[in-house]
């Protein structure tokens, strides 16, 4: 194998451990937020991680054409990055009556009530996860607001990434399993960093590595 080789294969696993570990505090947290709020036990795991380009996404999550509920949040000030939440419309469906009986009391969520849970719900999960990279990174990361929006996945992604400044950029997608007593719920989380932020992952995941 060619020294440039080796170098590209070992940045690349150790981007992953670094992914694992940021996912694994993001979960922790975000997992322990939505126990509090409805009042039972709530877990979340990642069955896979990929980076991957993004217009891979569609075809890597199964979601071509598919009617789908994405809840964002974008990165204010010095960085080009937004994190997503998505679900196909079946599951964000299953985590909507399980919030609407734990968190509200009731059978069924009206219109106002639901869009303000999957606001909740993407701000504690993209929340949670921003907070490990700030933690990871030791930077300041602001970012808006959540907002979501209906509408079948390939178009929300094409119309999202046409605002995005993709250049060096790359989607890393954690696959991912909402999980309380017997029931799953399954969607994903989707980021795109830009280069400055990824950079500055893989130097302090470096760092982190050589501690352990």
């Amino acid at each position: 194998m060619k020294d440039a080789d080796y170098e590209k294969d070992f940045e690349e696993d150790m981007e992953m451990e670094i992914l694992r570990e940021i996912g694994s505090m993001g979960a922790g947290h975000a997992a322990t937020a939505l126990s509090d709020l409805l009042g039972q036990k709530i877990s979340i795991t990642f069955p896979k991680i990929y980076v991957t380009q993004p217009e891979d996404v569609p075809r890597i999550l199964g979601m071509r054409e598919m009617q789908s509920v994405v809840i964002y949040k974008t990165l204010q000030r010095n960085h080009d990055c937004s994190i997503l939440l998505v679900f196909d419309r079946e599951e964000a469906d299953k985590m909507l009556s399980i919030m609407a009986k734990h968190a509200f009391g009731l059978e069924k969520l009206d219109e106002e009530m639901k869009e303000s849970a999957i606001d909740e719900l993407g701000n504690i999960v993209l929340g949670s996860f921003l907070s490990a990279v700030s933690n990871f990174t030791e930077l300041e990361l602001l970012s808006t607001p959540p907002f979501h929006v209906v509408d079948i996945f390939d178009a929300i992604l094409d119309i999202f990434l046409a605002n995005l400044c993709l250049q060096n950029k790359k989607a890393i997608i954690f696959k991912t399993c909402f999980k309380k007593e017997e029931e799953k719920i399954y969607g994903a989380i989707i980021i795109f960093f830009d280069e400055k932020l990824r950079n500055e992952l893989i130097r302090r995941g470096k760092i982190w590595l050589e501690n352990l």
